[in-house]
């Protein structure tokens, strides 16, 4: 579908912008979650014991009790899932390399929050490498030029007799 013929073009560009500033605006709210969290875990770890009770469901507890590198994964997550729904609203699905890149990531610190000894080393190594195949695979296709297209040469001026 050619995004200049189409028909859809000015809804498209209606609500490309506030689907942007949507997007912009909830990625900063989540960074800003994101590091006041792990200066809460931080403030945690130096000053209280980090006991991590099972019965109470608090924020705190909620904090204490999750790995660190699964908070980066599910705010990676949440990130990279804005990205995808503001490009909804966009007639470029070129570029939803970057959100999968970024998804790509979060489900690779996902795993490997979730990693124990006891799990089986030949299927925690299948895994590991399929993700780091897609995620060199979506960063190659997100890094290599695209082919030069010819130029055309401009036209060179006759003198006039």
């Amino acid at each position: 579908m050619d995004p200049l013929n189409s028909s859809s073009a000015p809804l498209h560009r209606a609500f490309e912008g506030p689907a942007q500033v949507v997007a912009v605006v909830g990625r900063m709210l989540l960074g800003l979650g994101l590091a006041v969290t792990l200066v809460l875990k931080v403030y945690m770890g130096v000053f209280t014991d980090l006991v991590c009770t099972a019965d109470t469901v608090t924020l705190g507890n909620t904090i204490r009790c999750t790995p660190t590198l699964e908070l980066v994964a599910r705010v990676l997550m949440f990130v990279a899932g804005l990205e995808v729904a503001a490009l909804l609203f966009s007639d470029r699905p070129h570029r939803l390399g970057a959100a999968l890149l970024l998804g790509v990531v979060a489900v690779l610190l996902q795993v490997l929050a979730g990693l124990t000894s006891a799990d089986s080393l030949w299927q925690t190594a299948l895994i590991l490498a399929a993700l780091l195949v897609l995620l060199a695979g979506v960063f190659l296709a997100l890094r290599l030029p695209e082919r030069e297209r010819p130029r055309a040469e401009p036209p060179t001026r006759q003198p006039e007799l």
